[in-house]
């Protein structure tokens, strides 16, 4: 077989065999997603294989399958270990346990929006890529001034990708905003970079005017939002990987002063699992990504924040409320001045 076009996200490798336009289409998104091109005579061993086709004709699962996922823009189908991911014109069929993925693209897959059509790709590599131990997290990534690793943790809205902004207005490193990967390392779990942009309310977008911003795009909850390159102001703040050392997760309120207390590990794990894609859980994989979830809460110290006006006014008073919280022992919670 010919080979294709390899990519790399930290030690992993990726071989893509498409051809144009569609090829173009996938080398942008796994750009976006933190993947980055290799020299073609590279020798090292690879972990995933992509092919990319056409389909003219409907699609028609296997009559065993059985129906596992069902959102707006596509329908997942499951058989023993093989997953069916279709518009009902266009099919992913995934082969985890063999690293691999088909895509059938019918006429009609081009006609459908960015959103929908990165979604489609995401949810195929997020699937294959658990197989590998690499489980996603619906997170913000950054690193302190002191280099430790970070993760907000929520859902849209709570305010995670407008904090990690700030902080790196202010000099922190940045991981990924809104996904991180996370795997096993040598001795503790390691969070990978996910997503390269950043994206921000595009009603709010105006206050990013020192930013590259680019053009609206809607959002899966019927808004708008706009895309920023941090890279092109901050070149030099991205890192591949960090090792988290604290767990906040946090949330926007109306008042003025913040606050931040300890969470208890219990209620951390429950949030952890209900933001880490539950739509691609799988029987196989369920067990380890619980292990490494509470390997994450055992290497961490973990807050929930309530995250008023001045900390988005002033990002640096989250450092402030951490080193406060930490330095005392009988602590019950901690407020900004």
């Amino acid at each position: 077989m010919v080979q294709g076009t390899l990519y790399a996200l930290d030690n992993l490798a990726l071989e893509l065999h498409a051809k144009e336009p569609r090829r173009e289409e996938l080398d942008h998104l796994l750009l976006e997603l933190s993947w980055v091109r290799m020299p073609a005579a590279h020798n090292s061993k690879t972990d995933l294989h992509l092919f990319v086709s056409s389909n003219k004709r409907k699609f028609r699962i296997p009559r065993s399958c059985r129906e596992a996922l069902r959102t707006d823009d596509f329908l997942g189908f499951e058989v023993n270990d093989d997953f069916y991911l279709t518009d009902r014109s266009s099919v992913f069929h995934l082969r985890p346990a063999k690293g691999a993925g088909y895509a059938h693209l019918a006429p009609s897959f081009f006609d459908k929006s960015e959103l929908a059509r990165g979604n489609f790709w995401c949810f195929g590599l997020l699937k294959l890529l658990r197989r590998l131990g690499i489980y996603s997290l619906h997170a913000a990534g950054l690193a302190t001034k002191d280099g430790e690793g970070v993760l907000l943790v929520g859902p849209s809205g709570s305010g995670k990708s407008t904090l990690a902004i700030g902080l790196i207005r202010e000099g922190w490193q940045y991981l990924s905003d809104d996904a991180v990967l996370l795997r096993h390392g040598t001795q503790r779990v390691e969070a990978l970079a996910c997503r390269r942009s950043f994206y921000v309310d595009a009603v709010r977008s105006s206050k990013y005017s020192d930013l590259l911003l680019g053009e609206e795009v809607p959002d899966s909850n019927g808004g708008r939002r706009r895309k920023l390159s941090i890279e092109a102001t901050y070149p030099g703040e991205h890192i591949s990987r960090c090792i988290p050392r604290l767990v906040i997760f946090p949330q926007i309120k109306r008042f003025g002063r913040s606050t931040l207390k300890l969470m208890d590990p219990i209620c951390a794990l429950r949030v952890l699992l209900a933001q880490s894609a539950p739509q691609l859980f799988d029987r196989s994989t369920m067990i380890s990504q619980l292990e490494m979830l509470k390997r994450v809460i055992q290497q961490t110290e973990t807050y929930e924040l309530n995250a008023g006006r001045d900390l988005y006014r002033e990002p640096a008073k989250l450092v402030v409320l951490i080193k406060e919280v930490q330095g005392r022992k009988n602590w019950r919670g901690s407020s900004s001045s």
